[in-house]
């Protein structure tokens, strides 16, 4: 069992610090956050930064590290034992063709 106890990213006073426990192997929170917790995982996924990315859950995001990491990292700070688990984003590039008028490709750009 982890306890995760971690600072909200903003200043908001209606974004609270979480205080949960956590068990992976079992997929269980409890304490004071845990409905959050619960609810964000009940979702099919969570925003992740940077920002516009999206990690989608795996069918039991309460076992998971990273679906945890997710929830957590959505709008607080990581705690070390989550830190190595948060979905990394890929930058993959996006090809986009510039047609002619007549059907050729007249240039290809590469977005990031």
């Amino acid at each position: 069992m982890i306890s995760i106890r971690c600072k909200p990213l903003s200043a908001s006073p209606s974004i609270e610090p979480l205080e949960f426990d956590w068990d992976e192997r079992a997929g269980t929170v409890t304490g004071r956050s845990a409905d959050i917790i619960r609810e964000s995982a009940a979702e099919p996924g969570m925003p992740v930064h940077p920002m516009p990315g999206y990690h989608e859950f795996s069918a039991e995001p309460l076992k998971s590290r990273a679906d945890v990491a997710a929830i957590v990292g959505y709008l607080h700070e990581l705690p070390a034992e989550l830190a190595d688990a948060y979905p990394a984003q890929v930058d993959e590039p996006v090809v986009a063709e510039l047609i002619g008028s007549d059907g050729t490709v007249s240039a290809l750009d590469v977005l990031y």
